[in-house]
C-alpha cells in the first residue's frame, strides 16, 4: 500500500468515455492504523508493514524477502501507485495463494486486476479534509474495520482451497517457488534462531522432558519455521512414546499445512497408539487415498489393521484360545498384509516387506497350530520376497551403518526379524542387540521392536528365538527408561498430577490488596480442603513455581501429603528469590529453602531447561505454559489432572504472566479446577 498521503488517481479513461473523476488525497497511514491492521488482527493475522522495522540491510532485499515469505500479502489497490502494483506482481508470481486485495472505492480497478476478487472498504473517512477525526469518526471506522475483518477472515479460510494468483490460475502446472534456501541476512538470522530452537528440542528429547518440547514448539520465529519446529517436536515426542502429548502438536501442524504428508501419517500412528484405533483407520484410509504412492502411509494403515486384529484375541488367557481367536479374526491381519504388500510392490521398502514376510509366516504357523484355515492374504511368493528384504536391509545396513541415523537401526532390526522368523535364535538376538544398542536408537525404536516380538510371543510363534530376542530388547528398554525417568506412556509415573499458581503474599504498602498476609491461614485451610477432596497423596505429583504465597503454600501442603513436588522457576534462583520470595519481616525465604531441600522436591530453572525466551516474551507467561505443559504430559489422562488457583478473580492487574494469565491458560488443561479468592475468606 502507499505510505503517507497520496493521491488516489483514477485510471486513464478510454477515448470518448466520461471525464475522469478528480483525484482524492488519501492518508494511507490512517487507513493502515485504523482499518487494515485492526481488520487483519480480527482475521487472525499478525499485521506487518515494511516501514515498521528499520533495517541496516538493503531495503529492496528485505522487501522481496517479506513479499516471498509472508503467509498472506494484502494489497490496497485504491490508487494508481506503481510500487503497489510492482510488489503485487512479485507476490502473484511466487505462489498460487496468500493474496488479498482491497479497494477504497475512489477509482476504477485496472484492466489486469479487474477479473480478480477485491474486497471493498469505505475510503471516504480517510480522505484529507474529509472532516474531523472525532469520536464519531473513530466509531464509524472501527465498525468498518470489524466488518472488513470478518470479510478477510472468510477469505483466508477459503484461501487454501482456491488459486488466488492470476498467474497460477492461467498457467496450470506452474510450481510455487521454494524459498527455503534463500540466503539473505534476514533469512540467515531466522535460520540461526531456528537452529538454536531445534537444538533445544533435541536436548529436551535426550533428557526426557516432553513438557519442555511442547513449550518450545510454540516459539519459532516465523510460520515457516513454526511448521518445521512443530514437526521436529512431534518427531521427538513420538520417539519418547508420548503419543497423547504429540496429538495436539500434530493437529496444529496439519491445520497449518494439510498437505504435510509426514504429519498426517504420524497423526494416524498417534491415534492408533492412544487406543483410538477406529478413528486412526478412517484417517489413514483417507491418507492412503490422498498420498497413494507414499509407502509410509500404507505402512501405518497396515499397522492399524494389525492393531485391530490384536484387539480381537489379546485378552484370551490361554495360548490355544488366543490362536483360535486370531485365526477367526484373521481378515484383519490379511488386510494388513495386503496393505503392506501393495506398498512394497509399488516402491520397495523393506519395512513393509518384512511385515509381509513375518505375518504370512505367522498365519501359516497359526493354521498349523489350530487346524483352521486363515483368511486369504494373496501372497504366493513369500520366499522370494524374503530374499529381496534381506538384500535390501543388508545393503541399507552396509551403507548407513549403526553409528548415526535411523536407517541402520531399522535395517539391523529387519534382519533380526528375518532370523527370528526362521527360528535362528542366536543370529536374531545378535542383530537385535546391535540395533537396540546403536547410538541413534531411541525409546520408540526399542518399544516398536519389542511390541512386534511380544505379539509373536503371545501367539506361540518361534518360542526359542522369541525368548532370546525378548531378553535383549527388555534389557535395553529398561536402560532407556532409567535414563528417561521411565517415561512410558502406558506406565505413567504418577497417579494424579496437581498444578497450582496464584498471587504472592502482598508486600507492605501495596495500594490494592490481593493476598494480604492476614489471609494466609484461611487460604491454606481452603487449599488443603481442595487437595483432600481430590485425593492428592502418596504417588502423586505437584507442580508449581516457588514464590511466596500461593506457590509455597501449595508445595508445603502437598509435601505434608507425601507428594513429589516439582518447583519450576522462571528466573535464575538468586533473581527469583529477590523478585518473588524475599519479604522483610517474614519467614518466606526460610520456607522456600526448607521445601527446596526436601528429598522429594525437584528444582528446575527455566533459563537452564528452555534457555532464553523469544524477544518480547514474558518469562512468567512462559513459565505458566511450561508448568501446564509439564502437568499435561505427566498425567495419565485428563481425569488425573487437577489445577488450583489462588486468585482475586480480577482479569487484569498482575502484569504479563501473572495469575490472570495462568487462569486463561488453565482453561484448556482439562481435569478438575479449584479457585481460592483470598479476599472472600474470613
Amino acid at each position: 500500500m502507499p505510505f503517507g498521503v497520496k493521491a488516489a488517481r483514477p485510471a486513464v479513461q478510454a477515448k470518448g468515455a466520461e471525464p475522469a473523476q478528480t483525484a482524492v488525497d488519501v492518508d494511507f497511514d490512517l487507513v493502515y492504523e485504523h482499518l487494515v491492521a485492526p481488520a487483519l488482527t480480527l482475521a487472525g493475522c499478525a499485521p506487518f508493514r515494511a516501514d515498521q522495522e528499520a533495517s541496516a540491510g538493503d531495503i529492496r532485499t528485505d522487501m522481496f524477502y517479506e513479499l516471498v515469505t509472508a503467509d498472506v500479502v494484502l494489497a490496497d489497490v485504491s490508487s494508481m501507485n506503481g510500487n503497489v502494483f510492482y510488489e503485487l506482481g512479485v507476490r502473484h508470481a511466487v505462489g498460487p495463494s496468500g493474496v488479498l486485495m482491497i479497494h477504497g472505492g475512489w477509482t476504477k480497478r485496472i484492466f489486469d486486476l479487474a477479473p480478480d476478487r477485491t474486497f471493498a472498504y469505505d475510503g471516504k473517512p480517510f480522505a484529507v479534509g474529509g472532516g474531523e477525526r472525532d469520536d464519531a469518526w473513530k466509531q464509524a471506522v472501527a465498525a468498518e474495520a470489524e466488518r472488513l475483518g470478518g470479510v478477510l477472515a472468510a477469505a483466508l479460510e477459503a484461501d487454501e482451497r482456491t488459486i488466488g494468483s492470476p498467474v497460477y490460475k492461467e498457467m496450470p502446472g506452474l510450481k510455487p517457488v521454494d524459498w527455503s534456501g534463500v540466503r539473505t541476512a534476514r533469512s540467515k538470522y531466522f535460520g540461526e534462531v531456528f537452529a538454536d530452537w531445534r537444538q533445544r528440542v533435541d536436548v529436551a528429547k535426550e533428557n526426557g522432558w516432553p513438557g519442555d518440547i511442547l513449550t518450545l514448539a510454540d516459539e519459532a520465529p516465523t510460520r515457516f519455521h513454526h511448521e518445521k519446529l512443530l514437526w521436529h517436536a512431534a518427531d521427538a515426542l513420538c520417539s519418547m512414546e508420548r503419543f497423547e502429548a504429540v496429538l495436539p502438536v500434530l493437529q496444529q501442524l496439519v491445520s497449518l499445512d494439510p498437505n504435510h504428508r509426514d504429519a498426517q501419517t504420524r497423526l494416524g500412528l498417534a491415534l492408533g497408539r492412544t487406543g483410538r484405533v477406529a478413528e486412526a483407520k478412517v484417517h489413514m484410509l483417507a491418507m492412503v487415498e490422498k498420498f497413494q504412492h507414499d509407502t509410509e502411509a500404507h505402512g501405518i494403515l497396515g499397522r492399524i489393521f494389525k492393531d485391530l486384529w490384536r484387539l480381537e484375541w489379546k485378552d484370551a488367557p490361554i495360548l490355544e484360545e488366543r490362536q483360535q481367536q486370531a485365526v477367526a479374526a484373521s481378515s484383519f491381519i490379511a488386510s494388513a498384509v495386503k496393505t503392506y504388500d501393495a506398498a512394497a510392490r509399488r516402491r520397495f521398502d523393506y519395512y513393509n516387506g518384512i511385515n509381509v514376510v513375518s505375518f504370512v509366516r505367522l498365519l501359516a504357523h497359526l493354521q498349523t497350530a489350530t487346524g483352521e484355515l486363515a483368511a486369504d492374504h494373496g501372497v504366493e511368493d513369500v520366499d522370494t520376497l524374503s530374499a529381496v528384504v534381506r538384500f535390501a536391509a543388508t545393503n541399507a545396513l552396509a551403507t548407513a551403518g549403526l553409528a548415526t541415523g535411523q536407517e541402520g537401526v531399522w535395517a539391523a532390526a529387519t534382519l533380526g526379524e528375518l532370523e527370528l522368523g526362521a527360528g535362528n535364535a542366536a543370529a536374531g538376538a545378535k542383530l537385535y542387540r546391535d540395533a537396540a544398542n546403536a547410538p541413534a536408537t531411541n525409546y520408540f525404536n526399542v518399544s516398536s521392536m519389542l511390541a512386534q516380538v511380544e505379539l509373536f510371543d503371545e501367539l506361540g510363534f518361534q518360542p526359542a528365538a522369541v525368548a532370546a530376542v525378548k531378553r535383549v530388547l527388555t534389557a535395553r528398554q529398561a536402560a532407556l527408561e532409567k535414563r528417561l525417568g521411565k517415561l512410558k506412556a502406558s506406565a505413567p509415573r504418577f497417579g494424579k498430577v496437581a498444578v497450582a499458581s496464584g498471587h504472592m503474599i502482598d508486600a507492605p504498602g501495596r495500594s490494592e490488596e490481593r493476598f494480604p498476609p492476614r489471609k494466609e491461614a484461611a487460604v491454606r485451610q481452603r487449599m488443603a480442603a481442595e487437595l483432600a477432596e481430590w485425593g492428592i497423596g502418596l504417588g502423586d505429583l505437584a507442580i508449581c513455581g516457588g514464590a511466596r504465597g500461593a506457590d509455597l503454600l501449595f508445595a508445603e501442603l502437598c509435601a505434608e501429603r507425601g507428594v513429589e513436588v516439582w518447583l519450576l522457576l522462571p528466573l535464575p534462583e538468586g533473581e527469583f528469590l529477590d523478585e518473588s520470595v524475599r519479604l522483610q519481616q517474614s519467614d518466606w525465604e526460610e520456607r522456600y529453602f526448607r521445601m527446596r531441600e526436601r528429598p522429594a522436591t525437584k528444582l528446575f530453572l527455566q533459563p537452564d531447561r528452555l534457555k532464553s525466551p523469544p524477544k518480547g516474551t514474558s518469562v512468567f507467561a512462559r513459565n505458566n505454559l511450561w508448568m501446564l505443559n509439564t502437568a499435561r504430559v505427566e498425567a495419565a489422562d485428563a481425569d488425573k489432572l487437577c489445577a488450583l488457583v489462588v486468585w482475586d478473580r480480577k482479569p487484569t492487574g498482575d502484569g504479563p504472566g501473572g495469575t490472570s494469565d495462568f487462569v486463561a491458560r488453565v482453561k484448556s488443561l482439562g481435569g478438575r479446577r479449584g479457585y481460592v479468592n483470598p479476599l472472600e475468606l474470613e
